[in-house]
């Protein structure tokens, strides 16, 4: 069962989700770009999972060009009064790369880091030769056309919440098998969790670009926390080349590397990344 919660952080609302009982040891689930809270598979597991929509996204307040660190430190802050000690943490897309900062920010309450289709540092020297394509467009259109990216995304979001089902079915078309095969399955909870997304005209999105798009000379994470890797072969979101970033820097103790499968894996392999994680 799924508990949907608001909490105020700073003067701002929070929302997130929740599955099943608090406890001192809790999944912590970082969405991807363009997703939220609830974008995950609801199976029959006993663990603690607990989810934040970034702010703008869903019910969470609007929050102009704030910062990962600024909104890591609201979700820690929760996670304390609710006397959580420690978390074992997956992060999709952009998530994992909430991840690897929470990661970095609060070392002694992260027990294990799952890294599924995941985002590296954008706009960092270390990963300057792999940050390609689509991403070095959202850094350009985020930090040097601020207007300009507050008037795409807005339009992004028009789109999707006037056409959602034209917009599925072409995005669908791009998608490879298993990931449609769970589109088709899960028409609901995909619907639910993508209008989120684009609540609040797209600001939530255009401001979660502007947080991933800062500056960042570095990003480190304790070899005492163990990663974990899951990426889909056929992925061309998040390439290969972010895998070996992580391989090269991070304690990465088990590559699961997914044949026929895009960035979306982790829907159709939820239950199995979930047994992974709390094995």
């Amino acid at each position: 069962m799924n508990h949907k919660e608001i909490v105020h952080g700073n003067g701002k609302q929070l929302a997130y989700v929740r599955t099943n009982d608090w406890k001192d040891d809790i999944i912590l689930f970082f969405h991807g770009f363009c997703g939220s809270k609830e974008y995950f598979p609801d199976i029959d597991s006993a663990a603690c999972i607990v989810s934040f929509d970034r702010p703008g996204i869903g019910e969470s307040e609007v929050e102009q060009y704030y910062s990962m660190e600024g909104f890591l430190t609201n979700v820690y802050e929760v996670l304390k009064e609710h006397h959580v000690n420690s978390v074992r943490m997956i992060g999709h897309s952009a998530g994992g790369y909430y991840a690897q900062l929470f990661a970095q920010m609060y070392p002694d309450v992260v027990k294990s880091l799952s890294l599924v289709s995941s985002m590296v540092p954008l706009n960092c020297p270390a990963t300057k030769g792999i940050v390609k394509g689509q991403w070095k467009f959202i850094v350009l259109l985020s930090l040097r056309f601020k207007w300009f990216s507050r008037f795409y995304f807005k339009k992004m979001a028009s789109g999707i919440n006037k056409g959602y089902e034209k917009q599925l079915a072409s995005n669908m078309k791009r998608l490879l098998p298993v990931e449609r095969q769970f589109m088709e399955g899960n028409h609901d909870m995909i619907k639910t969790a993508v209008l989120n997304a684009v609540a609040n005209d797209g600001a939530g999105v255009c401001y979660d670009a502007y947080a991933l798009c800062q500056k960042r000379d570095d990003l480190t994470i304790s070899q005492n926390i163990p990663v974990y890797v899951w990426h889909g072969s056929e992925d061309t979101t998040t390439p290969l080349s972010f895998v070996e970033f992580f391989r090269s820097r991070y304690s990465v103790k088990a590559e699961h590397i997914i044949d026929h499968v895009g960035h979306m894996l982790y829907l159709p392999c939820w239950r199995e990344i979930i047994e992974d994680v709390i094995r």
